[in-house]
Order: structure tokens, then sequence, then C-alpha cells
């Protein structure tokens, strides 16, 4: 082989080396950065599924208080009207010891309905809270996007990469040296490591798609509690 041949297939070989290892490195960091973007984002879907959690076991105890006043309103509406038509020679024993019971179902009337109206305050303001969290899951998913579209990009780049390489081996009639083998190598791991990422990528998407179902159930269901409350309001005064 003539030395001018020969002196241009090192030169091809080390300068495709540098080329392939600069750009390797970007795709590197590119993938670290998506690594640190994925915990975040697993993170904060964490912490979002949590809450929900915890408001869904919080509405068992709504409705029992809800439960509870409907209960004590119909049994002061029972009371009343025994009180407005007393039967005729009634015991006034009776008579005082109805009245004590009334006033005994007032009192722990207006507790439940004190207690009712604290749920209710906290209620509204976890709505709000539900609110900035749809902002937050929006944010997810708009992160979540932008990671899909850097991950596509990866995976070309590392496509090319592996064309490069091999144009590397074809170009040389004799074996791969050691740094070319070592980037194949490399772009190997590269690619298993991408693939890692679609799969982590994926368990966020069904994870947000899971959290804002039991959103969009919690915040309904709570708008039904919140109605049927108001609905409970004129038997107060009764």
């Amino acid at each position: 082989m003539r030395p001018e041949v020969t002196s241009a297939a090192r030169n091809l070989q080390e300068n495709g080396s540098v080329e392939v290892r600069a750009e390797l490195d970007r795709l590197q960091n590119t993938v670290s950065n998506l690594q640190k973007s994925n915990l975040c984002l697993e993170a904060e879907n964490l912490e979002l599924k949590l809450d929900l959690e915890k408001s869904t076991k919080e509405l068992p105890h709504l409705r029992e208080q809800i439960q509870h006043l409907e209960n004590y309103i119909e049994v002061l509406k029972k009371e009343n009207v025994e009180t407005a038509n007393p039967d005729v020679g009634a015991n006034p024993k009776t008579d005082a010891k109805k009245i004590s019971e009334l006033e005994r179902t007032i009192f722990v009337l207006k507790r439940v309905v004190e207690k009712l109206q604290a749920e209710n305050k906290r209620l509204l303001t976890g709505k709000r809270f539900y609110s900035d969290r749809t902002a937050s899951e929006d944010k997810l998913k708009r992160d979540h996007q932008r990671l899909k579209e850097q991950y596509c990009e990866s995976v070309q780049k590392v496509g090319k990469l592996e064309e490069e390489v091999k144009t590397l081996k074809t170009g040389q009639n004799k074996p791969v040296s050691d740094s070319v083998a070592v980037l194949s190598d490399e772009l190997a791991q590269v690619r298993e490591q991408l693939e890692q990422k679609t799969q982590l990528l994926n368990k966020v998407k069904v994870l947000l798609q899971r959290a804002a179902i039991k959103e969009k159930a919690l915040l309904q269901e709570l708008e039904e509690l919140k109605l049927r409350t108001q609905e409970s309001k004129p038997g107060e005064n009764q």
C-alpha cells in the first residue's frame, strides 16, 4: 500500500474517532440529564399520588359527618312535630323529658354543624390545592413530552454513531482498533440505557394517567358532597 494511502486512512480513522468520541460524550451528557429529569418527574408524581390517596381516605369521614347531620335533622323534625302537636292529657313530666331530649339533640346537632362547617372550609381549601396540583400535572406532562422528544433524538444519534463506527470498520482491511472497539461497547451501553429510559418514561406516563383519573373522580365526588351539604342546610332552622 502506498504511504500516502496509509497516512490518509490513519487520518480518517483518527478524525473519525475524535468526532465519534465528542458526539458520544455529548450523548452521554444528554442521557445523564434525562435521568435527572426523570427522577424529578417520578418524585413529583409520587407526591401527587400520595396526596390524592390521603384525600381519598378522608372522604369516608366527611360522608359519615354528612350522614350524621341528615340523621339529626330528621330527629329534630320529628321532635318538633311532636312538640307542636302534643297528645291530649299528656303527662307534664313526659313533656319535660321530651323538651330536655330535644334540647340535647339540638346541642349535638349544633356541634355536628360546626364540625361540618370546618370540614367544608378544609374542603374548599383542598379544592384550590387540587387546582394547583392540576397545573403541576400539566407541567409533568409537558416535561414528559420533552423527554420523549429528547429520547427520540438520542436514538437517532446512536444510530448515526453506529453507522460511523461501521464505516470505520469497513474502511480498513485490518482488525478494528482498540479505540473504535471501546466506542462500540460504549454505544451498546448507551442504547441499553436509552431502552431503560423509554421504560421509565412509559411508567411516568401511566402514573400520570392514573393520577389524572383519580383526581377527576375525586373532584367530582367532592363537588357532589358539597351540593349535598348545601341541600341539607335548610333543615338547620326547622
